[in-house]
């Protein structure tokens, strides 16, 4: 009886060793993902369940900041569809996305952008639904002409879900991917502009988004 209680004994102890083992290359593990290690140059894909430690994305977009004469940078934007920001610099608009190691350039997503001249990316849940959107303003021409400015979000459900895009602007009787002049309240997350102008009035509305029509319409539209 002895002997059985002595060898079930070790079988545990043995099971604690490994156990413990296990736990330790987690550990390490994790730490290469992060790159704080520096030992993995591994690029994993964009996903939620990449493990890496909090506050990763943002110390290394800090660090990528500086390598770069910026001229204005997101937030970042984090959701289950992953972990992206924005930057300008001078006369380029870039995209990226977090992949657990690195931020890597996803500017393909732009399209171009919406102009040659990037001027500011405002960063706020336009949407409503808890993420952080972009709002990115520019112009057509070097330091002079009128300003433009489009919304770059990723939609709250169907098939487009988690692609980011530029999203339509109906004023009423035109839907277009810009706004003229826009002026933007970044403390209140609000963007206002001309909407379609009525012989009674021609006054500056709050542009607002309609879920159901995935686009952003003006307030006095929207309330009919």
């Amino acid at each position: 009886m002895k002997k059985i209680i002595r060898k079930a004994h070790l079988a545990f102890v043995l099971a604690l060793v490994v156990l413990s083992a296990c736990n330790k290359s987690t550990v390490s593990q994790s730490a290469d993902l992060t790159g704080a290690t520096g030992s993995t140059s591994t690029t994993l894909p964009v996903s939620t369940t990449v493990p890496w430690e909090k506050g990763a994305p943002e110390a290394a977009w800090a660090a990528w900041l500086t390598t770069f004469a910026v001229v204005d940078a997101s937030e970042i934007s984090e959701s289950e569809c992953g972990v992206f920001a924005m930057l300008v610099t001078d006369e380029s608009l870039t995209f990226y996305s977090w992949d657990g190691v690195q931020w890597s350039d996803k500017s393909d997503v732009l399209g171009g952008g919406r102009g040659k001249y990037p001027l500011k990316v405002y960063s706020s849940d336009y949407t409503n639904d808890g993420v952080v959107d972009y709002f990115v303003t520019y112009r057509t021409r070097k330091n002079s002409g009128p300003t433009y400015g489009g919304f770059f979000t990723i939609p709250w459900s169907g098939d487009m879900r988690c692609v980011w895009s530029w999203v339509d602007i109906d004023n009423g009787r035109d839907i277009s991917k810009v706004i003229d002049r826009p002026e933007v309240d970044q403390r209140k997350g609000k963007v206002y502009a001309a909407g379609y102008v009525h012989r009674r009035y021609s006054t500056r509305r709050q542009l607002k988004y309609s879920p159901s029509a995935n686009s952003f319409v003006f307030d006095d539209v929207f309330q009919k």
